[in-house]
C-alpha cells in the first residue's frame, strides 16, 4: 500500500511538472497591444531617452535586452 501512495504521489508530481512546463509555452509573455503600447512610450526623438514609468537603470537593464534595436544607446 506504501508503494502505491509513493506512485501515487511521483505521478502527481510528474503530471503538475508537466502543466507547468506546458503552460510556460502556452502563456505568451506580452500582447501585440502591451508590445506597441511600449513603442508609443518611446522618444520618436531619442530613443535612448528614458521613458516615463522606467527608471534609468531599468531602461538601460531593457535596452541590453535588444542590443539589435539599441545599438547605438549601448555603445557597440
Amino acid at each position: 500500500m506504501n508503494k502505491d501512495i509513493l506512485l501515487y504521489i511521483l505521478l502527481g508530481i510528474a503530471v503538475l511538472g508537466l502543466v507547468w512546463t506546458m503552460y510556460g509555452f502556452v502563456k505568451q509573455p506580452y500582447t501585440n497591444e502591451q508590445y506597441q503600447n511600449a513603442l508609443a512610450s518611446e522618444n520618436t526623438q531619442d530613443i535612448c531617452a528614458t521613458p516615463a514609468g522606467y527608471t534609468d537603470k531599468d531602461w538601460k537593464e531593457h535596452m541590453s535586452h535588444h542590443p539589435d534595436r539599441y545599438k547605438q544607446c549601448l555603445g557597440e
